[in-house]
Protein backbone atom coordinates (compact mmCIF):
# COMPACT_ATOMS: atom_id res chain seq x y z
CA UNK A 1 0.00 0.00 0.00
CA UNK A 2 2.44 2.42 -0.86
CA UNK A 3 1.87 5.90 -1.18
CA UNK A 4 3.52 6.08 -5.02
CA UNK A 5 2.08 5.10 -8.57
CA UNK A 6 3.69 1.25 -9.05
CA UNK A 7 5.07 0.39 -12.49
CA UNK A 8 3.03 -2.37 -14.37
CA UNK A 9 5.81 -5.38 -13.78
CA UNK A 10 3.29 -7.31 -17.04
CA UNK A 11 4.04 -4.42 -19.13
CA UNK A 12 7.83 -4.42 -18.19
CA UNK A 13 8.06 -7.60 -18.85
CA UNK A 14 5.99 -7.03 -22.45
CA UNK A 15 3.61 -10.18 -21.04
CA UNK A 16 0.14 -9.50 -22.84
CA UNK A 17 -1.50 -12.54 -24.09
CA UNK A 18 -4.01 -14.50 -22.20
CA UNK A 19 -1.60 -17.67 -22.67
CA UNK A 20 0.89 -15.59 -21.15
CA UNK A 21 -1.09 -13.72 -18.08
CA UNK A 22 -2.43 -17.70 -17.56
CA UNK A 23 0.65 -19.26 -17.21
CA UNK A 24 1.89 -16.61 -14.88
CA UNK A 25 -1.37 -16.97 -12.40
CA UNK A 26 -1.14 -20.45 -12.32
CA UNK A 27 2.55 -20.89 -11.90
CA UNK A 28 2.06 -18.09 -8.59
CA UNK A 29 -1.20 -19.67 -7.33
CA UNK A 30 0.06 -23.57 -8.03
CA UNK A 31 3.51 -22.58 -6.24
CA UNK A 32 1.32 -20.40 -3.19
CA UNK A 33 -1.24 -23.33 -2.93
CA UNK A 34 1.40 -26.16 -2.54
CA UNK A 35 3.21 -24.10 0.49
CA UNK A 36 -0.13 -23.91 2.22
CA UNK A 37 -0.73 -27.80 1.21
CA UNK A 38 2.64 -28.77 2.91
CA UNK A 39 1.77 -26.78 5.81
CA UNK A 40 -1.30 -28.15 6.72
CA UNK A 41 -1.43 -30.72 9.19
CA UNK A 42 -2.71 -34.18 9.44
CA UNK A 43 -7.03 -33.83 9.41
CA UNK A 44 -6.87 -30.00 10.08
CA UNK A 45 -6.77 -26.67 7.12
CA UNK A 46 -3.39 -25.51 5.89
CA UNK A 47 -1.85 -23.49 8.91
CA UNK A 48 -0.89 -21.06 6.03
CA UNK A 49 -2.42 -20.28 2.86
CA UNK A 50 -0.39 -17.30 1.04
CA UNK A 51 -2.25 -18.33 -2.35
CA UNK A 52 -5.58 -16.02 -1.66
CA UNK A 53 -4.25 -13.02 -0.76
CA UNK A 54 -1.58 -13.03 -3.59
CA UNK A 55 -3.67 -13.46 -5.85
CA UNK A 56 -6.16 -10.77 -4.86
CA UNK A 57 -3.16 -8.37 -4.33
CA UNK A 58 -2.15 -9.55 -8.10
CA UNK A 59 -5.62 -8.48 -9.43
CA UNK A 60 -5.92 -5.48 -7.53
CA UNK A 61 -2.64 -3.79 -8.30
CA UNK A 62 -2.83 -4.70 -11.92
CA UNK A 63 -5.95 -4.44 -13.37
CA UNK A 64 -5.16 -5.71 -16.48
CA UNK A 65 -5.48 -8.89 -14.48
CA UNK A 66 -9.21 -9.37 -13.97
CA UNK A 67 -9.61 -10.87 -17.30
CA UNK A 68 -11.15 -14.83 -17.21
CA UNK A 69 -7.82 -16.04 -18.01
CA UNK A 70 -6.92 -15.20 -14.66
CA UNK A 71 -9.67 -16.97 -12.90
CA UNK A 72 -8.60 -20.13 -14.99
CA UNK A 73 -5.29 -20.04 -14.26
CA UNK A 74 -6.04 -19.56 -10.65
CA UNK A 75 -8.49 -22.56 -10.72
CA UNK A 76 -5.73 -24.90 -12.63
CA UNK A 77 -3.49 -23.83 -10.11
CA UNK A 78 -5.46 -24.60 -6.74
CA UNK A 79 -7.14 -27.72 -8.61
CA UNK A 80 -3.42 -29.41 -9.73
CA UNK A 81 -1.86 -28.34 -6.68
CA UNK A 82 -4.35 -30.42 -4.42
CA UNK A 83 -5.19 -33.75 -6.64
CA UNK A 84 -1.38 -33.84 -6.78
CA UNK A 85 -0.89 -33.83 -3.56
CA UNK A 86 -3.63 -36.90 -2.56
CA UNK A 87 -6.50 -34.79 -2.69
CA UNK A 88 -9.53 -35.65 -4.57
CA UNK A 89 -11.75 -34.09 -6.91
CA UNK A 90 -14.50 -32.90 -5.29
CA UNK A 91 -12.91 -32.19 -2.30
CA UNK A 92 -10.84 -30.08 -4.04
CA UNK A 93 -13.56 -28.67 -6.27
CA UNK A 94 -15.02 -27.60 -3.30
CA UNK A 95 -11.93 -26.12 -2.15
CA UNK A 96 -11.27 -23.95 -4.63
CA UNK A 97 -13.84 -22.63 -5.12
CA UNK A 98 -14.51 -21.47 -1.27
CA UNK A 99 -10.90 -19.75 -2.63
CA UNK A 100 -12.06 -18.03 -5.89
CA UNK A 101 -15.39 -17.03 -3.99
CA UNK A 102 -13.05 -15.37 -1.34
CA UNK A 103 -11.12 -13.15 -4.21
CA UNK A 104 -13.92 -12.57 -6.40
CA UNK A 105 -15.80 -11.13 -3.54
CA UNK A 106 -13.19 -9.19 -2.13
CA UNK A 107 -12.38 -7.74 -5.75
CA UNK A 108 -15.87 -6.86 -6.03
CA UNK A 109 -16.46 -4.97 -2.53
CA UNK A 110 -13.32 -2.79 -4.03
CA UNK A 111 -15.32 -2.26 -7.22
CA UNK A 112 -18.11 -1.78 -5.34
CA UNK A 113 -17.19 0.94 -3.13
CA UNK A 114 -14.43 2.74 -5.62
CA UNK A 115 -11.73 1.98 -2.81
CA UNK A 116 -8.39 2.51 -4.19
CA UNK A 117 -5.76 0.89 -2.48
CA UNK A 118 -3.43 3.31 -3.48
CA UNK A 119 -4.83 5.94 -0.72
CA UNK A 120 -4.45 3.85 1.82
CA UNK A 121 -2.96 6.71 4.11
CA UNK A 122 -6.04 8.76 3.66
CA UNK A 123 -9.04 8.61 5.76
CA UNK A 124 -10.32 5.87 6.79
CA UNK A 125 -9.20 3.50 3.55
CA UNK A 126 -7.20 1.25 5.58
CA UNK A 127 -9.69 0.26 8.10
CA UNK A 128 -12.26 0.02 4.98
CA UNK A 129 -9.47 -2.80 3.29
CA UNK A 130 -9.50 -4.67 6.41
CA UNK A 131 -12.95 -4.53 6.78
CA UNK A 132 -13.31 -5.89 2.96
CA UNK A 133 -10.87 -8.40 3.39
CA UNK A 134 -13.18 -9.72 6.73
CA UNK A 135 -15.82 -9.84 5.16
CA UNK A 136 -14.24 -11.75 1.57
CA UNK A 137 -12.35 -14.60 4.24
CA UNK A 138 -15.82 -15.06 6.51
CA UNK A 139 -17.42 -15.63 2.69
CA UNK A 140 -14.74 -18.45 1.85
CA UNK A 141 -15.42 -19.82 5.20
CA UNK A 142 -18.69 -20.02 5.25
CA UNK A 143 -18.95 -22.03 1.98
CA UNK A 144 -16.13 -24.14 2.93
CA UNK A 145 -18.30 -25.15 5.82
CA UNK A 146 -21.56 -25.31 3.59
CA UNK A 147 -19.81 -28.20 1.70
CA UNK A 148 -15.98 -29.78 2.59
CA UNK A 149 -18.13 -31.76 5.99
CA UNK A 150 -21.17 -33.13 3.34
CA UNK A 151 -18.38 -34.81 1.61
CA UNK A 152 -16.69 -38.59 1.92
CA UNK A 153 -13.31 -38.22 3.89
CA UNK A 154 -13.61 -34.59 4.78
CA UNK A 155 -11.00 -33.12 6.77
CA UNK A 156 -13.49 -30.76 8.59
CA UNK A 157 -15.84 -32.44 11.73
CA UNK A 158 -19.46 -31.84 11.42
CA UNK A 159 -19.71 -31.86 14.88
CA UNK A 160 -17.55 -28.53 15.58
CA UNK A 161 -18.76 -26.35 12.25
CA UNK A 162 -18.56 -23.13 14.36
CA UNK A 163 -14.97 -23.62 15.48
CA UNK A 164 -13.50 -25.25 12.02
CA UNK A 165 -15.36 -21.86 10.55
CA UNK A 166 -13.44 -19.33 13.10
CA UNK A 167 -10.00 -21.06 12.21
CA UNK A 168 -10.78 -20.63 8.15
CA UNK A 169 -12.00 -17.19 8.77
CA UNK A 170 -9.14 -15.96 10.82
CA UNK A 171 -6.67 -17.82 9.29
CA UNK A 172 -7.46 -15.98 5.92
CA UNK A 173 -7.60 -12.78 7.94
CA UNK A 174 -3.85 -13.44 8.90
CA UNK A 175 -3.49 -14.55 5.35
CA UNK A 176 -4.47 -10.89 3.98
CA UNK A 177 -3.41 -8.81 7.06
CA UNK A 178 0.62 -10.36 6.14
CA UNK A 179 0.49 -10.69 2.67
CA UNK A 180 -1.88 -8.16 0.81
CA UNK A 181 0.08 -5.34 1.87
CA UNK A 182 3.95 -6.86 0.72
CA UNK A 183 2.07 -7.53 -2.57
CA UNK A 184 0.34 -4.21 -2.80
CA UNK A 185 3.38 -1.67 -1.56
CA UNK A 186 6.50 -4.05 -3.65
CA UNK A 187 8.38 -1.61 -5.67
CA UNK A 188 8.42 -1.49 -9.16
CA UNK A 189 10.83 -2.47 -11.02
CA UNK A 190 11.71 0.82 -11.66
CA UNK A 191 12.01 2.15 -7.90
CA UNK A 192 14.33 -0.52 -7.61
CA UNK A 193 16.89 0.07 -10.68
CA UNK A 194 16.16 3.74 -8.90
CA UNK A 195 17.52 2.33 -5.46
CA UNK A 196 20.21 0.19 -6.74
CA UNK A 197 21.85 2.89 -8.62
CA UNK A 198 22.01 5.71 -5.97
CA UNK A 199 22.80 2.96 -3.38
CA UNK A 200 25.96 4.61 -2.89
CA UNK A 201 24.89 7.79 -1.87
CA UNK A 202 22.52 6.25 0.65
CA UNK A 203 23.53 7.32 4.23
CA UNK A 204 23.06 4.83 6.53
CA UNK A 205 23.79 5.64 10.37
CA UNK A 206 24.29 2.71 12.85
CA UNK A 207 21.29 3.59 14.71
CA UNK A 208 18.67 3.32 12.02
CA UNK A 209 19.34 -0.90 12.51
CA UNK A 210 18.44 -0.34 16.23
CA UNK A 211 14.20 -0.86 15.91
CA UNK A 212 14.96 -3.74 13.63
CA UNK A 213 17.29 -5.16 16.31
CA UNK A 214 15.02 -4.70 19.09
CA UNK A 215 11.98 -6.56 16.88
CA UNK A 216 15.04 -9.74 16.40
CA UNK A 217 15.54 -9.45 20.51
CA UNK A 218 12.01 -9.27 21.64
CA UNK A 219 10.89 -12.12 18.97
CA UNK A 220 13.75 -14.05 20.41
CA UNK A 221 12.66 -13.81 24.16
CA UNK A 222 8.77 -14.50 22.88
CA UNK A 223 10.00 -17.61 21.40
CA UNK A 224 12.00 -18.68 24.72
CA UNK A 225 9.50 -17.74 26.91
CA UNK A 226 6.48 -18.90 25.62
CA UNK A 227 3.07 -18.74 27.67
CA UNK A 228 0.22 -16.86 26.04
CA UNK A 229 1.64 -13.59 26.86
CA UNK A 230 4.28 -13.93 24.62
CA UNK A 231 2.43 -12.57 21.74
CA UNK A 232 2.94 -9.13 23.45
CA UNK A 233 6.47 -8.68 23.98
CA UNK A 234 7.45 -7.18 20.36
CA UNK A 235 4.55 -4.72 20.63
CA UNK A 236 7.11 -1.54 21.74
CA UNK A 237 9.90 -2.56 19.06
CA UNK A 238 7.24 -2.71 15.99
CA UNK A 239 5.93 0.57 17.48
CA UNK A 240 9.40 1.53 16.66
CA UNK A 241 10.04 0.55 13.84
CA UNK A 242 6.36 1.89 12.88
CA UNK A 243 7.80 4.94 13.30
CA UNK A 244 11.02 4.30 12.07
CA UNK A 245 10.60 2.63 8.41
CA UNK A 246 8.36 3.05 5.31
CA UNK A 247 5.25 0.68 4.99
CA UNK A 248 6.70 -2.01 2.97
CA UNK A 249 9.48 -2.45 5.20
CA UNK A 250 7.10 -2.90 7.77
CA UNK A 251 5.34 -5.11 6.37
CA UNK A 252 8.29 -7.47 5.58
CA UNK A 253 9.04 -7.34 9.44
CA UNK A 254 5.42 -7.88 10.51
CA UNK A 255 5.63 -10.83 8.33
CA UNK A 256 8.53 -11.86 9.80
CA UNK A 257 7.46 -11.34 13.11
CA UNK A 258 3.89 -13.29 13.15
CA UNK A 259 5.17 -16.44 11.10
CA UNK A 260 8.12 -17.15 13.68
CA UNK A 261 5.93 -16.51 16.70
CA UNK A 262 2.85 -18.82 15.31
CA UNK A 263 5.13 -22.08 14.69
CA UNK A 264 7.01 -21.58 17.79
CA UNK A 265 4.03 -21.03 19.90
CA UNK A 266 1.77 -23.88 17.91
CA UNK A 267 4.91 -26.48 17.72
CA UNK A 268 5.79 -25.77 21.56
CA UNK A 269 2.07 -27.09 22.44
CA UNK A 270 1.68 -29.82 24.68
CA UNK A 271 -0.21 -33.06 23.01
CA UNK A 272 -3.55 -31.82 22.68
CA UNK A 273 -6.96 -33.16 21.62
CA UNK A 274 -8.59 -31.50 17.95
CA UNK A 275 -10.49 -29.21 19.64
CA UNK A 276 -8.26 -27.74 22.19
CA UNK A 277 -5.64 -27.10 19.17
CA UNK A 278 -8.88 -25.34 17.12
CA UNK A 279 -9.22 -23.25 20.10
CA UNK A 280 -5.26 -22.50 20.77
CA UNK A 281 -4.29 -21.53 16.75
CA UNK A 282 -7.66 -19.21 16.44
CA UNK A 283 -6.65 -17.72 19.42
CA UNK A 284 -2.63 -17.01 18.47
CA UNK A 285 -4.08 -15.85 15.06
CA UNK A 286 -6.67 -13.51 16.33
CA UNK A 287 -3.61 -12.33 18.57
CA UNK A 288 -1.01 -11.65 15.52
CA UNK A 289 -3.24 -9.88 12.99
CA UNK A 290 -4.11 -7.50 15.91
CA UNK A 291 -0.36 -7.06 16.38
CA UNK A 292 0.30 -6.41 12.71
CA UNK A 293 -2.66 -4.12 12.25
CA UNK A 294 -1.32 -1.96 15.29
CA UNK A 295 2.01 -1.30 14.00
CA UNK A 296 0.87 -0.90 10.24
CA UNK A 297 -1.59 1.72 12.28
CA UNK A 298 1.33 3.52 13.83
CA UNK A 299 3.22 3.48 10.92
CA UNK A 300 0.33 5.16 8.38
CA UNK A 301 -0.13 7.81 11.32
CA UNK A 302 3.54 8.47 11.43
CA UNK A 303 3.90 8.83 7.59
CA UNK A 304 1.08 10.81 7.01
CA UNK A 305 2.36 13.29 9.83
CA UNK A 306 5.67 13.44 8.27
CA UNK A 307 3.90 14.17 4.50
CA UNK A 308 1.83 16.65 6.18
CA UNK A 309 4.96 18.41 7.95
CA UNK A 310 6.63 17.77 4.73
CA UNK A 311 4.01 19.28 2.60
CA UNK A 312 3.82 22.45 4.88
CA UNK A 313 7.58 22.81 4.82
CA UNK A 314 8.17 22.93 0.87
CA UNK A 315 4.98 25.36 0.35
CA UNK A 316 6.46 27.58 3.50
CA UNK A 317 9.94 27.64 1.73
CA UNK A 318 8.81 28.00 -2.16
CA UNK A 319 6.55 30.10 -4.11
CA UNK A 320 3.70 29.05 -4.77
CA UNK A 321 3.52 29.77 -8.43
CA UNK A 322 6.93 29.13 -10.02
CA UNK A 323 7.90 26.43 -6.98
CA UNK A 324 11.78 27.85 -6.66
CA UNK A 325 12.31 29.24 -3.40
CA UNK A 326 10.15 32.25 -1.99
CA UNK A 327 11.79 35.87 -1.20
CA UNK A 328 11.96 35.06 2.47
CA UNK A 329 14.02 31.81 2.36
CA UNK A 330 16.19 32.23 -0.07
CA UNK A 331 17.12 35.71 1.73
CA UNK A 332 17.36 33.25 4.93
CA UNK A 333 19.12 30.47 3.19
CA UNK A 334 21.53 32.58 0.99
CA UNK A 335 22.86 34.76 3.89
CA UNK A 336 23.73 31.86 6.21
CA UNK A 337 25.15 30.24 2.89
CA UNK A 338 27.52 33.63 2.44
CA UNK A 339 28.70 33.98 5.96
CA UNK A 340 29.73 30.20 5.50
CA UNK A 341 31.61 30.64 2.36
CA UNK A 342 35.68 29.42 1.86
CA UNK A 343 35.72 30.45 -1.83
CA UNK A 344 34.12 33.21 -4.16
CA UNK A 345 30.61 33.04 -4.90
CA UNK A 346 28.66 34.79 -7.09
CA UNK A 347 24.86 36.63 -7.14
CA UNK A 348 22.69 37.06 -10.20
CA UNK A 349 19.82 39.09 -10.26
CA UNK A 350 17.65 37.77 -13.28
CA UNK A 351 14.73 40.82 -14.40
CA UNK A 352 12.47 39.10 -17.32
CA UNK A 353 12.11 41.81 -20.02
CA UNK A 354 8.85 43.30 -21.18
CA UNK A 355 6.98 41.08 -19.22
CA UNK A 356 4.18 42.99 -18.37
CA UNK A 357 3.89 43.51 -22.17
CA UNK A 358 3.63 39.69 -21.94
CA UNK A 359 0.74 40.08 -19.62
CA UNK A 360 -1.09 42.49 -21.96
CA UNK A 361 -0.89 41.07 -25.08
CA UNK A 362 -1.43 37.43 -23.98
CA UNK A 363 -3.13 37.91 -20.67
CA UNK A 364 -2.34 37.23 -17.02
CA UNK A 365 -2.41 33.28 -17.16
CA UNK A 366 -0.02 33.42 -19.66
CA UNK A 367 2.22 35.56 -17.49
CA UNK A 368 2.34 32.54 -14.88
CA UNK A 369 3.39 30.31 -17.57
CA UNK A 370 6.24 32.52 -18.72
CA UNK A 371 7.34 32.35 -14.78
CA UNK A 372 7.59 28.84 -14.90
CA UNK A 373 9.04 28.14 -18.20
CA UNK A 374 11.76 30.53 -16.90
CA UNK A 375 12.34 28.70 -13.59
CA UNK A 376 11.91 25.75 -14.82
CA UNK A 377 14.08 25.80 -18.17
CA UNK A 378 16.40 27.93 -15.71
CA UNK A 379 16.65 25.17 -13.36
CA UNK A 380 18.64 22.90 -15.79
CA UNK A 381 21.25 24.94 -16.11
CA UNK A 382 22.03 25.05 -12.44
CA UNK A 383 23.64 22.55 -9.54
CA UNK A 384 21.81 21.27 -6.93
CA UNK A 385 23.82 23.03 -4.54
CA UNK A 386 22.96 26.77 -5.67
CA UNK A 387 20.15 28.83 -4.66
CA UNK A 388 17.37 30.18 -7.07
CA UNK A 389 14.78 32.10 -5.72
CA UNK A 390 11.47 34.94 -6.81
CA UNK A 391 11.66 37.86 -5.30
CA UNK A 392 9.02 39.39 -6.47
CA UNK A 393 7.09 39.86 -9.75
CA UNK A 394 9.04 38.77 -12.60
CA UNK A 395 12.87 39.11 -10.59
CA UNK A 396 14.41 36.42 -9.56
CA UNK A 397 18.13 35.81 -7.64
CA UNK A 398 20.32 33.24 -7.85
CA UNK A 399 23.20 32.55 -5.31
CA UNK A 400 26.10 30.76 -7.11
CA UNK A 401 28.42 29.00 -4.46
CA UNK A 402 31.93 28.47 -5.48
CA UNK A 403 31.81 30.45 -8.69
CA UNK A 404 34.00 33.43 -10.23
CA UNK A 405 32.20 35.87 -12.11
CA UNK A 406 33.56 34.45 -15.63
CA UNK A 407 31.82 31.11 -14.53
CA UNK A 408 28.69 32.90 -13.58
CA UNK A 409 28.97 34.63 -16.83
CA UNK A 410 28.97 31.58 -18.57
CA UNK A 411 25.94 30.47 -16.66
CA UNK A 412 23.84 33.75 -17.54
CA UNK A 413 24.65 32.75 -21.43
CA UNK A 414 23.33 29.39 -20.82
CA UNK A 415 20.11 30.69 -19.20
CA UNK A 416 19.68 32.76 -21.90
CA UNK A 417 20.30 30.18 -25.17
CA UNK A 418 18.44 27.59 -23.60
CA UNK A 419 15.45 30.44 -23.35
CA UNK A 420 16.12 31.42 -27.05
CA UNK A 421 16.12 27.33 -28.07
CA UNK A 422 12.92 26.04 -26.09
CA UNK A 423 10.14 29.64 -26.55
CA UNK A 424 7.00 29.12 -24.57
CA UNK A 425 4.22 27.85 -26.55
CA UNK A 426 1.05 30.05 -26.21
CA UNK A 427 -1.00 28.07 -28.63
CA UNK A 428 -0.88 25.78 -31.47
CA UNK A 429 0.81 29.03 -33.76
CA UNK A 430 1.99 31.14 -30.74
CA UNK A 431 4.41 30.97 -28.95
CA UNK A 432 7.07 33.89 -26.77
CA UNK A 433 10.69 33.81 -26.75
CA UNK A 434 11.64 34.67 -23.12
CA UNK A 435 14.44 37.23 -22.84
CA UNK A 436 16.12 38.31 -19.24
CA UNK A 437 18.55 40.93 -18.33
CA UNK A 438 21.17 39.83 -15.66
CA UNK A 439 23.49 41.39 -13.52
CA UNK A 440 26.26 39.85 -11.93
CA UNK A 441 28.51 40.66 -8.82
CA UNK A 442 31.32 38.97 -7.25
CA UNK A 443 31.15 37.73 -3.39
CA UNK A 444 35.08 37.27 -2.17
CA UNK A 445 35.53 35.07 0.39
CA UNK A 446 37.46 37.82 2.69
CA UNK A 447 33.63 40.15 2.62
CA UNK A 448 31.60 37.48 3.62
CA UNK A 449 30.71 39.55 6.67
CA UNK A 450 28.97 42.54 4.44
CA UNK A 451 25.22 41.48 4.53
CA UNK A 452 22.90 39.60 1.18
CA UNK A 453 20.92 43.45 1.19
CA UNK A 454 24.12 45.07 0.39
CA UNK A 455 25.43 42.22 -2.45
CA UNK A 456 21.81 42.12 -3.64
CA UNK A 457 22.31 46.27 -3.92
CA UNK A 458 25.45 45.35 -5.77
CA UNK A 459 23.52 42.90 -8.25
CA UNK A 460 20.48 45.14 -8.95
CA UNK A 461 22.87 48.16 -9.85
CA UNK A 462 24.27 45.88 -12.43
CA UNK A 463 20.72 44.47 -13.37
CA UNK A 464 19.49 47.85 -14.14
CA UNK A 465 22.46 48.91 -16.43
CA UNK A 466 21.63 45.42 -18.22
CA UNK A 467 17.86 46.61 -19.25
CA UNK A 468 19.39 50.36 -20.11
CA UNK A 469 21.65 49.08 -22.44
CA UNK A 470 19.08 47.50 -24.55
CA UNK A 471 17.52 44.37 -22.53
CA UNK A 472 19.01 40.68 -22.67
CA UNK A 473 22.35 41.75 -21.50
CA UNK A 474 24.84 40.68 -18.93
CA UNK A 475 26.32 43.11 -16.75
CA UNK A 476 28.99 42.96 -13.60
CA UNK A 477 28.39 45.07 -11.00
CA UNK A 478 31.76 47.60 -10.62
CA UNK A 479 32.75 46.86 -7.08
CA UNK A 480 35.76 48.73 -5.06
Amino acid sequence: MPNFTPTDFLRDLHISSRVGIFAIIFAIIFSAAMIGVLSRPLFFLASFWPANALLLGLILRFPQLRGIETWLGAFAGFMVADLSTGSYFLLAFSLTLANLLEVLSAVMLFQLFQLNYRKYNQGLTFFYILLIVTVSSAVSALIAIMTVPNLPNSFIDNQHLLIELCMWWTAEIQNNVLILPLVLSFPSWLVVRNFIQRFKEIEVQWHDFLPLLGVILSTVVAMNFGGPGALTFPIAALIWAALRYGFFSLSIINFAVCMVLFYSIILALPEMNAIDYLHTSTSTRIGLFMLAISSMTVCLISSNRKYLFEEILFNVQHDSLTKCLSRHYFMQSASQAIDSIRNDATLMMIDIDHFKRINDEFGHQSGDQALQHFVKSTKTMLRQKDLFGRLGGEEFAILLLNTDLNAARQIGARIQDNLKKHPLDITDNQSITIKISIGLTNIPQAEAYRSLDFWISQADQALYQAKSEGRNQIRVANQT
